[in-house]
């Protein structure tokens, strides 16, 4: 069969597909570069150091990325993995990305190649930076990362020491920033988070002993810019408060404003009658006539599949429509009681219509977990419309 030009079967583009599908979320690039203002005002201007890892926590690092860097408040990029530095390189970002987490010994040689900054966190990854400087004949920028207290990557006091020693004799590593992870700055009644910062304030000063002045120390995520105003150092390093969230709702601050929306809309209307069975399992069966709406969201966009036993609900029409049965891989119910509504109506998973709202921290306490694993779970197939 030939297909003219003008024929409605050629190949769509990608933003047409992404019209076309109606669940989507909605990523206001306006309210993320407020919360951004407003986090850097709240610490005094300090620099800042965006954390863009797992694609911005799902929504979308290149794009606000690019954003951020329009609106000139970004000093470095944080991203986790070489990848994620890579592919930001590959789409225009010519700032500076340092990779915060660990990377195998293949990986080093490639982030410099990128202009990618590595972060040394063990005797064996500072063996290797020097290894490469000497190949290499040139002075690499590398961040230290300390073991303040939180048991993960970084060096100990008795690990640092050796590493001093270490890098004394290599000429071709420049220290350009130190920081820490902080483990507790999102429990303001815990005393870690002081513990640390004493800690990191005495590796710093093991470190300056040695004769290495870094331009950067960092220890200050979103809880610990906006609680802790000691741990800001000179570089912050907000992660989820630039999109209006911390990882519990108990956290307030005026500053921030939620940039995420998520819709979709009802596919069918079903009239199911008494003692039907819903979902796979059989794990919901009607008890008299009841109106059910099938939704085009399923755990395979994201949705958590424990939402459907745990109380879970949308927003339909300013009602609550709670889930039932068992959520799909790519189709849910809910239950239409005491709602008249039809097929193609919206439906709110996170937002607000009427006296009522809904965010990823409701699912993450529906799912008993936290609104990071919520926001990074939603998949690639789910379109992201940009507001800007």
């Amino acid at each position: 069969m030939n297909l003219s030009q003008n024929s409605p079967l050629l190949p769509l583009q990608r933003n047409d597909l992404n019209n076309l599908r109606p669940t989507k979320l909605f990523v206001d690039l306006r309210t993320v570069v407020r919360n951004v203002k407003s986090i850097k005002k709240e610490c005094n201007g300090s620099s800042l150091l965006a954390v863009v890892k797992a694609d911005c926590y799902g929504l979308g690092a290149v794009k606000i990325s690019k954003v951020l860097l329009k609106e000139k408040l970004v000093s470095i990029f944080g991203v986790a993995t070489l990848s994620e530095g890579i592919e930001l390189r590959e789409n225009g970002i010519k700032e500076q990305i340092l990779i915060l987490g660990a990377l195998s010994d293949g990986e080093f040689e490639i982030a410099l190649k990128y202009d990618i900054t590595p972060t040394i966190y063990s005797f064996s990854s500072l063996k290797k930076i020097i290894e490469i400087g000497q190949k290499i004949k040139r002075q690499i920028n590398v961040h230290l990362k300390l073991d303040s207290g939180m048991g993960r990557l970084g060096f100990r006091k008795e690990e640092l020491i050796k590493t001093l020693k270490e890098l004394s004799c290599s000429k071709f590593i420049f220290i350009e920033g130190v920081f820490s992870n902080l483990a507790s700055a999102d429990d303001l009644n815990s005393d870690q988070t002081d513990r640390q910062y004493k800690k990191f304030l005495e590796l710093v000063n093991l470190i300056e002993k040695a004769g290495i002045n870094p331009k950067f120390l960092h220890l200050a995520n979103s809880s610990g810019a906006i609680f802790y105003p000691s741990t800001r150092f000179n570089l912050i390093r907000p992660g989820i408060a630039m999109y209006g969230f911390f990882p519990d709702d108990h956290l307030e601050f005026n500053g921030l404003k939620k940039a995420v929306r998520f819709e979709t809309t009802i596919v069918q209307v079903k009239n199911m009658p008494e003692n039907s069975e819903i979902g796979y399992g059989a794990t919901y069966r009607t008890k008299k006539n009841e109106k059910v709406a099938i939704l085009p969201i399923g755990y395979g966009d994201g949705l958590p599949r424990i939402l459907g036993s745990e109380g879970g609900f949308v927003l339909i029409n300013e009602k609550k429509a709670p889930f039932i049965g068992r959520i799909s891989m790519d189709l849910s119910a809910v239950s239409l009681k005491g709602i008249e509504a039809k097929e193609g109506d919206k439906v709110i998973l996170w937002g607000k219509e009427g006296e009522f709202e809904l965010s990823p921290y409701d699912w993450a306490k529906w799912a008993k977990t936290i609104p990071y694993e919520i926001l990074t779970g939603i998949s690639k197939r789910v379109p992201k419309i940009y507001l800007e």
